[in-house]
């Protein structure tokens, strides 16, 4: 592999591709599909009158924005296989690198997405890097922006993904068995530790704050109901064959909105549905199996308040399966600065997250 970038690939950088609008309204029962994946039992999804009293009506959970960019996994008059971020295969084929994984996934969410809503985005290479050999093999890294509109033209949100794509070498894969360090308690689906303080203010928080610890234990069931929950339809995320002999994986692993899912849970399990997910960045080191005990554990880092008055936590997260860390990353989100104040109806330059 030379190290110079191919020209036609250069050419591609900061130009938008791929326009398109998603097959179908945004509906809640995609929205549905996702809480129960993740077991998340929000109040804001669930009862209309929360909805209606906080955002002004129903709206859809925010880690399920990526579902309108996939399309469906067939369609009448289709001669090949429908794929999201078309941008990422065509790197693939172009590089010839036949194996992907994704690595980092950013979402920055700008204003709810609502039941009928008509979401549009486009696709963004933003860098492609030089030649980068991990342990998985040899390849190059890449960095796609997805931006999302809704049928008035404004921006509901932008996902930013790193993607590596490689040829394998002979150097041990990726999520090689190991002792998964399971508990026997807590149950699964239930937190860890003290009970959190229901819905908390901003001045309730302090830097060094623990959220109280997310626990699952991972099942096949688990996996494939987050990639069928979030229009997954790469085989890695339910194919066991495919996963360990193309993948070098040692069974079917989390898709990255399923792990999203999850820690969109912990943060709002912890700030009760008042609390607005503005910003939320994780990288993956090592996959989430069946088997795993998974934990998603998070502190607080900072607690700002912007000069629109809004006042934030950001926070340092952790997600483990058994005594493996998988991924790490960083949140931010917007908590009421009293009884009175709530920050779902920040709109426009108000919300800045």
């Amino acid at each position: 592999m030379t190290g110079e970038l191919p020209a036609d690939i250069a050419e591609l950088i900061g130009r938008p591709m791929y326009p398109e609008t998603a097959d179908f309204p945004a509906e809640m029962g995609y929205g549905w599909n996702t809480l129960a994946a993740t077991e998340n039992g929000n109040p804001l999804y669930w009862e209309p009158a929360v909805a209606e009293m906080l955002a002004g009506g129903t709206v859809l959970p925010l880690s399920t924005l990526s579902l309108w960019m996939r399309p469906h996994r067939w369609s009448p008059g289709a001669t090949t296989e429908q794929v999201a971020l078309q941008v990422h295969f065509d790197l693939k084929e172009r590089l010839e690198l036949p194996e992907a994984i994704m690595s980092d996934n950013t979402i920055v969410f700008h204003q709810p997405v609502h039941p009928g809503d008509m979401i549009s985005h486009h696709q963004v290479l933003r860098s492609v890097s030089g030649p980068k050999t991990t342990r998985l093999g040899s390849g190059r890294f890449w960095v796609i922006d997805v931006e999302y509109y809704n049928q008035n033209g404004t921006l509901v949100g932008v996902e930013s993904y790193t993607g590596f794509g490689y040829r394998r070498t002979g150097t041990a894969p990726a999520g090689q068995p190991q002792e998964s360090g399971r508990a026997e308690s807590p149950s699964p689906g239930e937190r860890s530790g003290p009970p959190a303080k229901p819905d908390p203010a901003h001045d309730q928080v302090r830097v060094g704050d623990a959220l109280p610890e997310l626990a699952h234990d991972v099942t096949a069931t688990t996996v494939v109901l987050g990639a069928l929950a979030s229009r997954d339809w790469r085989p890695m995320h339910h194919d066991y064959r495919f996963a360990t002999e193309r993948n070098g994986t040692r069974d079917i692993f989390l898709n990255t909105p399923n792990q999203l899912a999850w820690i969109e849970r912990a943060i709002t399990d912890w700030t009760g549905p008042k609390g607005r997910p503005g910003r939320i960045s994780f990288r993956m080191h090592d996959p989430v199996f069946p088997g795993d005990r998974m934990t998603v554990a998070a502190r607080v880092t900072a607690t700002p308040i912007d000069d629109t008055g809004c006042g934030w936590a950001e926070l340092d997260l952790v997600v483990r399966g058994g005594d493996r860390t998988c991924t790490t990353g960083t949140a931010r989100v917007a908590l009421p600065m009293s009884s009175a104040d709530n920050p779902w109806l920040r709109r426009g330059e108000d919300w800045r997250p």
